[in-house]
């Protein structure tokens, strides 16, 4: 896993952690905060993972495999 989707991941649990600490009338603040922070894990985590799939990809194509 890369930094970023490790922070989007950390950011996620402490926001969903604060869900019940809110007042009771602001508990969607940090609801759609989690929500939007694994969204960014799973890009950022798609990204990586196709960004090392070419490097791997270009590397056998280098050595002629």
């Amino acid at each position: 896993m890369d930094r970023r989707s490790g922070f989007f991941t950390g950011a996620a649990i402490v926001s969903a952690v604060m869900i019940p600490l809110a007042p009771s009338d602001l508990r969607w603040v940090p609801a759609v905060l989690a929500l939007v922070y694994v969204v960014l894990t799973l890009l950022s985590l798609a990204d990586y993972l196709s960004r090392t799939h070419d490097e791997r990809k270009s590397e056998l194509s280098q050595t002629g495999r």
